[in-house]
């Protein structure tokens, strides 16, 4: 049986993860494997000021207060599962999240976690060196995959995703394929789509607005397909690579192969 391997942290959405997963085994069969990783590092990112007050990291009282407040939550995620129907066991791990991942991922075919706002240390490292699929879960839960869009430059990156999506979920066969600023003529991989028998709408974005209208576009998938990011992440943040632009900015859950 296929596994996805769904993370929890400290503060995520969980409803909307637990949402997400339960498609996955209603529509297509997965095994759920549930993980809350209590990050190591937790207490080093925690403001030096809350609600105006000074926080003591040193302080036992808080660090205390803090631990009693994640066990609290663990324990509530773990009556919400078994209320959902999922009877597997949440496993509870504590040190840094991809050191934990990765080790968990090598028994699972799909990784799902939280896209977030922005993109927190963690998640960039497990799109830095992820070895399997992910998908990012945005705003809402991800409940149909009727509309599923492809976000792409004709790269090597994309045209990966776009492999390991088809081979995974052999039933999906309607796409939309956005491009912005391009020329659809010379695409190799819509052409590749076509050979495999998929349905492909394509839409290119131009203009003053097109950064807009593509984000409005995507913000109406289920899912959106991107190549990963690059090793040189901190470049991309600087430079404002539209790839990036998309995770952080879009509310769609996003899938990276």
């Amino acid at each position: 049986m296929k596994k996805v391997l769904v993370v929890f942290g400290e503060g995520s959405k969980k409803n909307v993860l637990i949402d997400s997963a339960i498609f996955f085994k209603e529509k297509f069969g997965y095994e759920i494997v549930p993980l809350y990783v209590k990050d190591v590092r937790r207490d080093e990112i925690i403001p030096a000021t809350m609600d105006g007050m000074i926080v003591n990291l040193s302080n036992n009282s808080f660090s205390q207060e803090r631990d009693a407040f994640e066990e609290e939550e663990v324990k509530h995620l773990q009556e919400k599962l078994k209320l959902r129907g999922i009877n597997s066991v949440l496993n509870v791990e504590f040190g840094f999240p991809w050191d934990i991942i990765k080790e968990y991922m090598k028994l699972a075919d799909l990784l799902l976690f939280e896209k977030g706002e922005a993109l927190s240390e963690s998640a960039v490292t497990v799109l830095k060196n992820h070895f399997k699929p992910i998908v990012m879960v945005g705003e809402k839960a991800i409940t149909s995959l009727e509309k599923v869009g492809i976000s792409s430059d004709d790269g090597v990156k994309i045209n990966k995703s776009v492999f390991s999506f088809i081979n995974i979920f052999p039933e999906i066969k309607d796409f939309v394929m956005l491009t912005l600023l391009y020329k659809i003529e010379d695409n190799t991989l819509l052409k590749y789509l076509k050979e495999k028998e998929k349905v492909v709408e394509w839409k290119n974005f131009d203009g003053e607005t097109a950064k807009e209208e593509y984000l409005n576009e995507v913000n109406n998938l289920d899912l959106l397909i991107m190549g990963n990011l690059s090793r040189g992440y901190f470049f991309e943040k600087i430079t404002g690579k539209k790839g990036l632009n998309i995770m952080e900015k879009s509310q769609t859950s996003i899938f990276i192969g």
